[in-house]
């Protein structure tokens, strides 16, 4: 079969080929969201009750006692799964299947793909991290035999490596114009008019496939917001007071997933910090998942001591999670820990938490720790259904607090972070 198909394309002009190529990612990576789409509702609902998709907050009405047994759980499966998968073989990233020509041959399909499910059915069961890493890297597993039934370049089957990695975010969030600017801002592709195409024609297929069943209405509830010229001057205390924490979070982050524990120590850090979770869950219930319950209560309005508690314990679960061994995304963490943190400085301004310093917050931190200044104010946009008079604000906040981070990374004492974390994992 595989080899009759490979006969048929080897008489298709190569550039049809390649378009052949990409159409067939965007369709199979909007399968992919919407099986992690529905698979995710099922172990939310297994663990608490009801889904995120149709409760504001996961945890309202749910016993700790029941919290408590899904983390614990969770935390045991993930060791055990996470060991096994690891013992014989490598688990390979997004960019170091696209650095190395020869992990495609080396990676293990199911092994790779049972990995990235994983991470869905841990952060339904409460694991306080990203589920965005997951769909990315469907996206690229299935680019790698998609490329070579296509009979593609080693070149182009790298783009296609990174298309998937695109058009998977672009499911579960419904973001299509925004994962082609993640695409070209953090994975290295060189930017062209054919490739941008390309990319496009990708994510808006994937977005259209997920579509058929994941709504594209904003993530968050927020207030109706009017911006003015006359809040620009909160800009700069925004950069001063954020980008140095996100920065420092980003950092940590990488450095706890480049020495992230994978042999059998696994079997007991891991179950320890999910009972760590367990412990603060029964206070901190909203710190669970992947920061969209932290950041609705920031919306809703905290108290000054709850805001400060949940972005520091938020910021410390997420960072012993990874290192205990669990996988996942800090893109949705961050977005949360943005807003407490812009919260924070609000009301030590006696701003009362306003609605538009908590999104500039969050495009600040974001920015920083996707280092894509573009994509981090697109994914605030489509998280919250802005309207487009909140983009000159958005991207300024993006673009300065990136260069600000940048500035940061040239300070001598950054190079004690930066020598743990030199094995880069995209999340």
């Amino acid at each position: 079969m595989l080899i009759e198909l490979r006969s048929i394309f080897r008489k298709i002009p190569y550039n049809f080929r390649l378009f052949i190529a990409v159409i067939l990612q965007g369709i199979v990576s909007g399968l992919s969201g919407i099986f992690l789409h529905y698979l995710l509702e099922i172990v939310e609902s297994l663990a608490f009750g009801q889904s995120e998709h149709h409760s504001e907050f996961l945890t309202d009405g749910v016993s700790s006692s029941r919290i408590g047994l899904s983390l614990i759980i969770v935390g045991l499966g993930s060791s055990l799964v996470w060991y096994f998968l690891q013992k014989r073989s490598k688990i390979y990233s997004i960019k170091a299947q696209m650095k190395d020509e020869t992990s495609q041959y080396k990676l293990h399909f199911l092994r790779q793909l049972f990995h990235s499910i994983w991470q869905i059915i841990a952060v339904g069961g409460g694991a306080p991290i990203g589920k965005e890493a997951a769909p990315r890297e469907i996206g690229t597993i299935f680019a790698g035999p998609i490329g070579k039934i296509c009979i593609l370049s080693m070149k182009d089957r790298i783009f296609l490596l990174a298309c998937g990695a695109g058009a998977g975010l672009a499911a579960v969030y419904q973001v299509p114009l925004t994962s082609v600017f993640f695409v070209f801002e953090t994975l290295g592709i060189a930017l062209s008019i054919k490739r941008f195409v390309l990319v496009g024609l990708t994510t808006y297929v994937s977005t259209y496939i997920a579509g058929w069943v994941i709504s594209d209405q904003a993530l968050y509830q927020i207030p109706a917001i009017t911006w003015s010229l006359k809040q620009i001057w909160i800009i700069p205390l925004l950069l001063l007071f954020l980008t140095p924490l996100a920065w420092l979070f980003g950092r940590l982050s990488k450095a706890a997933s480049s020495n992230r524990i994978k042999d059998k120590r696994i079997l007991l850090t891991l179950p320890s910090a999910f009972l760590f979770l367990v412990g603060l869950a029964s206070s901190f219930p909203h710190l669970l998942g992947n920061g969209r319950m932290m950041a609705q209560e920031v919306l809703n309005g905290s108290s000054g001591q709850t805001v400060l508690l949940m972005f520091f314990l938020k910021a410390v679960v997420v960072l012993i999670i990874l290192w205990a061994g669990a996988y996942g995304g800090t893109l949705t963490p961050s977005f949360a820990l943005g807003m407490a943190g812009a919260a924070l400085l609000g009301m030590i301004l006696g701003l009362d938490s306003q609605s538009t310093v908590l999104l500039l917050g969050s495009v600040c931190f974001l920015s920083v720790t996707l280092r894509a200044p573009i994509s981090a104010t697109g994914l605030v946009i489509g998280f919250t259904g802005l309207d487009i008079d909140s983009l000159p604000y958005l991207l300024v906040t993006a673009f300065l607090a990136y260069d600000f981070a940048k500035m940061l990374d040239r300070f001598p004492w950054a190079s004690i972070l930066c020598q743990k974390s030199k094995n880069r994992v995209i999340r």
